[in-house]
C-alpha cells in the first residue's frame, strides 16, 4: 500500500484532512467537468480500451514527487465528509495496479486478456471493464461507450494533475497558517494544469470526432469509386472489427450536421464570389465554371440563394438568445416585451409562441430587457428595473397541440442596471454584470416544495460599471470587463452548492476604453473583446497577451464566435455585420447588411446553422448558414430573364419560359433536370404558362402568340410513329396585340385568355370563344394582367385596366349565366392575384398586390345569406419592401410573394383554412401572419422574382424564376437528410 508523503515531517492531523478533502473536491470537480465536455465524443471500442490502458499505466507509474495513483486513491477515500455529501461523482482506484502491456500497442488494439476489473473501478455498470455485460454494451450501445469514454478522460486528467495538487498541499501542510478558507484559493491559483485539462477536454473531443469523420469520409470515397484495395493504414487500423465500425457510423449518422472545419458555408462563398466578380466560390474563371454542364439551352449553376427568417417587432430589439438545444430563440424588444420563437418547426415559417410584456419587478417599474441568459433550466432577464427576472420555460402537449408557458418564478432585486448575464454551463450558477460596479455570482435553486429561490453567493467588486461577463466553455474561468477598459480573468471553481466559489485572479489586462463584449473561442485558445476603443482585441489565453488587434471605424458592441470556431461575427455603430474568418487571421470575408438602423447583437445557433441579428430596426433577421434547402442539380441558368415557371399537376414535369420566347419542358423527378422538349413561341411581351388541371394539355402565351400543346400525345396507332416527346401543337392563335393573362377553369373545360378583352375559350369545342367578359362601361380590359379561378371553381377573379379588380360568380356550367359580383378600384396598379385553398363553400380568400408594395387578403363571401354590401372585406395587409410581381398560395396555406428586389417572401396564412370568417377568429392568428416571414433571396437589388410555383405533390418545395436568368427549386422541408448530405459533401 502506497502512503502519501507530503513533507519530511508528519503533518498535523487537521491539516492533512483539509489538504486531502480539498484535493478530493477539486479532482472530483475536474472529473465531473471532463465528463460533460466529452459527451460529444465517439470512438470505437478498441480506442476506449487503449485509453483505459493509458490511464492505468499512468496511475501505476510514480513521478518525481513519489506520488502514484494508488496514493491518491488513499487520500481521496479519507474524506468522509465529501463521501457522505454525495454531491460529486467518486472515482475509486485499487492500489494493486497490473496492466497488460500489449494493450497500448496500437490505437485500435483488441481487448486484452488480462482482467481489468482488478485494476480500475469506475462508477455505474463500468465498475469492471472485463465483464461480459460491459463488453456487450461497448459493442451495441454508442451511448454507453461515450459514457465510459468520458469517465476515462476525466480519470486521465485527475491522474495527470495529481502532482501539482499534492505539491501545493505539502507546502501548506508544513506551515502554521490557518488554511480552512485560504487553501482552496491557493490550490486553485497554483494548479493551472487542472483548468487547462478541463478547458482542453471539449477541444480534445472535437479533434477526435473530426479525425474520425475525415477517416470515414476518405474510406467511403474509396469504396464509392470501386477501388477493391483498402486505403493504406497503420497495422493497428487493420484490427478494426466491423462491429465497431458499424457502431461508429451509426453514431455519426445520428449526430447533428454542422459545417466542416475550415470550410466556408456555401451561401457565404457565393456572396463573396458575387462581390468580387468571380463566377463561384472557388475563384475559377468564367471559362472553367462549375456551370459548364448544359441541360438543353440552360446550364447547371450553383445556387446563390440566401434564406432568412424575419420577425417584425415594431421596435428596437436589444438582444437575442438561443435555447441550449437550439429549438427556441428569445427576443428582447424595446417595448418591454419578451418573445419566444419556435425555431426549426415543422413548417417553413417559424412561429412566435410567446410574446408578452415582463411584469412589474420593483418600485412599480418594468424591464426594458437589455440582456438575456438562457441556461439549462431557467431564462434570466436583465436591464432596467433594478432586478433580474428568472423565467421558467415550460412546454406541454395536449390533444396533439403544444402549450407554452414562460412564467417569472423569481426576481433577484437590488442589482441596479444589468448589462450582462451568463450562466455557468450545466448549472444554475449565474454571473450578473451591473452598473453598481460589481459582478454578482448568484445561485438559483428549486426547493423541496417546488418553489424557486435565488441567493447571491459572491460579489466581485470593480472600480466601474461591469459591462461584460463570460464564463469559459469549460466553466473554469470567468472573464469580467468594465467601463474603465479593465479586463480581468479569474480561475473559477464551485466547491459546494450554496457556498461562495473559489476565485483566483489569473490576469488583468488594461484596454484603452470601455469594454462592451467578451467572448471565448470554442477551443479556449482565444479571448475576444470589443468596445469603445474602435477595435477587436484577440488575446492568447496561454499567456493572456494581446495576439492581434483589428481596427474598426465604429465601436464594437458585439462579438459572436461560431460554435465550430471558424468564424467571428462582429459589429456595432453601423448597418453591417462583419464576418471574420479565423483561419485567415481574422480577415473580413464578407458583411451582412441590415436595413433601417444599427445592428446591436448577433448570435450563432448552437449548431451554427443559423445566425440571428437584431438592432435599431423593426425586424429580427435570422440567416440560414447551410445549403440543405438547395438541392444540387436543381438550379439552372440561361442568358435571358426567366418569365414563367410552372409544374405539371402531378409534379413530374416543369415548364420554363424565358425572355427569348424559348419554352423548355424538364423532367423534374431525377436528381438533375432532364430536358424533354423545347420550342420557341414568340417574343415581344410577357409570357405565361399554365397546365390544364388534368395535365393533358398546357397553354402558353408569349407576346402576341398563343399556343395550346397536347402534353400526353403518343401518336395515332397504325398511322403515326410513336412520339417520345409526348407534345403536340393543338391550337395556335395570333393576335394584333400581346396576350397578358391566361387561366384554366378547375374542371379543365374553359380557358380565360386576356388581350384586348378577356375571352372564355371552350377547350372541348376547338377553343371557340363562348363568352367575352365585356365590361367596356366599367373598366378598360386592354391591360388585364392576372386572372384565376378559385380553388373550388365557383368564383373567377381578374385584375387590370385602371387597376380594377372584378369578381364573377361562375357556378353555372353555361358561361352566358356568369354574373359579376362586385368590382374594386385602386389607385396603384395591381400586377398579380391568386386564390387561397378553399375549405368552406361560400367563403374564399384572394391575395393581390402590385406597385403599392402591399399584399392585401380579401375575404370573399358568396353564400346565400350575404347581402350586396358585405360580399367582401379586406382582412389583412402584408407590407413589402418593393413592387410585387407574382403570388402563389399552396394547399397548406403558405403564401409566397415575389418582388422586384430578388426576394420571395413566405407568410403562413394557414389559419384561414379554419372555415370561419376572420371576424370570428382570434386576432393572434392574424398577427402571426404579419410578424413572421421566411425570405428566399437571390442577387438582392440586382434581380426581380418574376415567377413562382409550388410543387403540387409537396407543400414545401417551390420553383423560383428571376430576371437574373436563374430558376431553381428550393426545398423548405425542415428535416431533409438527403439535402444535408448532398450539401455537406459538396465543395462547389
Amino acid at each position: 500500500m502506497h502512503i502519501i508523503n507530503i513533507s519530511s515531517s508528519a503533518p498535523e492531523p487537521h491539516m492533512s484532512r483539509a489538504v486531502t478533502q480539498c484535493t478530493d473536491e477539486i479532482a472530483a470537480s475536474i472529473l465531473s467537468a471532463a465528463e460533460r465536455s466529452a459527451q460529444a465524443e465517439s470512438r470505437s471500442t478498441s480506442e476506449i480500451l487503449k485509453l483505459a490502458g493509458c490511464v492505468l499505466r499512468r496511475g501505476n507509474s510514480t513521478d518525481s514527487t513519489g506520488v502514484s495513483l494508488s496514493s491518491i486513491k488513499t487520500a481521496f477515500s479519507s474524506s468522509p465528509q465529501l463521501s457522505s455529501a454525495g454531491y460529486f461523482p467518486r472515482v475509486h482506484v485499487r492500489p494493486s495496479l497490473s496492466i497488460n502491456t500489449s494493450l497500448s500497442s496500437s490505437p485500435l488494439a483488441s481487448p486484452p486478456n488480462s482482467p481489468l476489473d482488478d485494476s480500475i473501478h469506475l462508477p455505474g455498470k463500468f465498475g469492471s471493464l472485463s465483464s461480459a455485460e460491459v463488453k456487450h454494451e461497448l459493442t451495441s450501445s454508442p451511448i454507453k461507450r461515450t459514457e465510459l469514454l468520458s469517465k476515462l478522460d476525466g480519470l486521465d486528467r485527475v491522474v495527470a494533475s495529481s502532482s501539482s495538487i499534492l505539491s501545493i498541499s505539502s507546502i501548506l501542510s508544513s506551515s502554521s497558517i490557518d488554511v480552512s478558507d485560504e487553501l482552496a484559493n491557493k490550490v486553485a491559483r497554483s494548479s493551472s494544469a487542472l483548468s487547462t485539462a478541463m478547458e482542453n477536454a471539449h477541444a480534445h473531443a472535437n479533434r477526435i470526432k473530426n479525425d474520425n469523420m475525415a477517416k470515414k469520409l476518405q474510406r467511403a470515397r474509396s469504396i464509392s469509386i470501386g477501388n477493391s484495395s483498402r486505403l493504406s493504414s497503420s497495422p493497428s487500423d487493420s484490427t478494426l472489427n466491423m462491429a465497431s465500425l458499424a457502431i461508429d457510423q451509426s453514431v455519426h449518422a445520428q449526430s447533428p450536421r454542422t459545417p466542416h472545419s475550415e470550410k466556408m458555408p456555401l451561401w457565404i462563398q457565393r456572396k463573396i464570389a458575387a462581390e468580387t466578380g468571380k463566377n463561384n466560390a472557388t475563384g475559377r474563371s468564367s471559362h472553367a465554371q462549375d456551370s459548364s454542364e448544359y441541360v438543353g439551352q440552360y446550364e447547371m449553376h450553383s445556387s446563390e440563394t440566401i434564406i432568412t427568417h424575419e420577425f417584425n417587432r415594431g421596435n428596437w430589439t436589444w438582444t437575442t438568445e438561443w435555447s441550449p438545444d437550439g429549438k427556441y430563440l428569445a427576443l428582447a424588444t424595446e417595448n418591454h416585451g419578451l418573445a419566444i420563437v419556435e425555431a426549426g418547426s415543422s413548417t417553413p415559417i417559424w412561429k412566435v409562441v410567446h410574446d408578452e410584456r415582463i411584469g412589474k419587478v420593483k418600485n412599480d417599474t418594468t424591464h426594458t430587457i437589455r440582456t438575456i441568459g438562457w441556461g439549462g433550466t431557467f431564462i434570466a432577464l436583465g436591464g432596467t428595473g433594478d432586478a433580474v427576472s428568472i423565467v421558467e420555460p415550460c412546454l406541454s402537449s395536449t390533444s396533439g397541440s403544444n402549450q407554452y408557458s414562460f412564467d417569472t418564478v423569481d426576481i433577484i432585486t437590488e442589482t441596479g442596471f444589468v448589462g450582462a448575464l451568463c450562466w455557468l454551463k450545466n448549472s444554475n450558477i449565474l454571473a450578473i454584470g451591473t452598473r453598481e460596479d460589481n459582478c454578482l455570482i448568484a445561485e438559483i435553486r428549486r426547493g423541496d416544495d417546488g418553489a424557486v429561490t435565488s441567493q447571491i453567493l459572491h460579489s466581485i467588486e470593480r472600480k466601474d460599471w461591469v459591462t461584460a461577463v463570460q464564463f469559459s466553455h469549460g466553466g473554469t474561468k470567468l472573464a469580467v470587463g468594465d467601463r474603465s477598459g479593465l479586463l480581468s480573468v479569474y480561475l473559477f471553481v464551485m466547491i459546494r452548492p450554496g457556498e461562495a466559489p473559489a476565485l483566483s485572479p489569473i490576469q488583468d489586462i488594461q484596454l484603452e476604453d470601455n469594454i462592451l463584449d467578451i467572448q471565448w473561442s470554442p477551443d479556449g485558445k482565444f479571448l475576444y473583446t470589443g468596445g469603445e476603443d474602435y477595435s477587436i482585441t484577440i488575446l492568447d489565453t496561454a499567456k493572456y497577451s494581446i495576439l492581434h488587434r483589428i481596427g474598426r471605424d465604429r465601436w464594437v458592441t458585439f462579438l459572436a464566435p461560431s460554435h465550430e470556431g471558424s468564424y467571428l461575427a462582429a459589429g456595432g455603430g453601423s448597418s453591417q455585420v462583419s464576418l471574420l474568418d479565423v483561419s485567415m487571421k481574422w480577415n473580413e470575408v464578407t458583411s451582412l447588411p441590415v436595413w433601417g438602423g444599427m445592428a446591436l447583437s448577433a448570435k450563432w445557433h448552437p449548431t451554427d446553422v443559423y445566425l440571428a441579428i437584431c438592432g435599431q430596426f423593426n425586424n429580427v433577421v435570422v440567416y440560414e448558414s447551410s445549403c440543405r434547402r438547395l438541392p444540387k442539380g436543381k438550379c439552372l441558368r440561361s442568358k435571358s430573364s426567366i418569365l414563367a415557371v410552372e409544374f405539371s399537376p402531378d409534379g413530374k414535369m416543369i415548364a420554363v419560359g424565358n425572355e427569348t420566347g424559348l419554352v423548355t419542358f424538364f423532367d423534374a423527378l431525377p436528381q438533375t433536370f432532364v430536358t424533354l422538349y423545347e420550342t420557341v413561341i414568340g417574343t415581344g411581351g410577357d409570357m405565361a404558362i399554365k397546365w390544364c388541371p388534368n395535365g393533358k394539355c398546357v397553354a402558353i402565351t408569349s407576346g402576341s402568340t398563343f399556343v395550346l400543346l397536347d402534353a400526353s400525345y403518343s401518336g395515332k396507332a397504325g398511322t403515326h410513329p410513336q412520339s417520345s416527346a409526348r407534345f403536340l401543337v393543338r391550337k395556335v392563335i395570333q393576335s394584333g396585340i400581346s396576350f397578358t393573362s391566361l387561366a384554366f377553369s378547375r374542371n379543365g373545360k374553359f380557358l380565360a385568355l386576356s388581350a384586348d378583352q378577356t375571352r372564355m375559350l371552350d377547350l372541348k369545342n376547338g377553343c371557340s370563344c363562348v363568352r367575352s367578359l365585356d365590361q367596356s362601361n366599367i373598366i378598360d380590359q386592354s391591360n388585364v394582367v392576372s386572372s384565376a379561378w378559385s380553388d373550388d371553381g365557383s368564383v373567377f377573379a381578374m385584375v387590370g385596366g385602371r387597376s380594377t379588380l372584378s369578381i364573377y360568380d361562375v357556378n353555372s356550367s353555361s358561361p352566358e349565366k356568369w354574373e359579376r359580383l362586385f368590382s374594386i378600384s385602386f389607385k396603384e396598379t395591381i400586377t398579380s392575384l391568386c386564390w387561397g385553398p378553399s375549405v368552406k363553400k361560400g367563403l374564399q380568400y384572394l391575395a393581390f398586390g402590385g406597385e403599392n408594395k402591399t399584399v392585401a387578403i380579401l375575404e370573399v363571401r358568396t353564400h346565400e345569406q350575404v347581402t350586396a354590401h358585405n360580399q367582401w372585406e379586406t382582412v389583412l395587409q402584408i407590407p413589402c419592401n418593393s413592387n410585387i410581381n407574382d403570388l402563389c398560395w399552396n394547399n397548406k396555406g403558405m403564401l409566397c410573394i415575389g418582388d422586384d428586389d430578388g426576394s420571395a417572401s413566405l407568410v403562413d396564412l394557414s389559419y384561414l383554412k379554419s372555415g370561419k370568417a376572420v371576424s370570428e377568429m382570434n386576432y393572434n392568428w392574424q398577427r402571426q401572419g404579419i410578424i413572421s416571414t421566411t425570405k428566399i433571396t437571390r442577387n438582392f437589388g440586382r434581380n426581380a422574382i418574376t415567377s413562382l410555383c409550388w410543387l403540387p405533390s409537396s407543400t414545401n418545395q417551390i420553383a423560383i424564376g428571376g430576371s437574373d436568368g436563374i430558376f431553381e427549386i428550393v426545398d423548405l422541408s425542415e428535416h431533409n437528410q438527403q439535402l444535408e448530405t448532398t450539401c455537406t459533401g459538396t465543395s462547389e
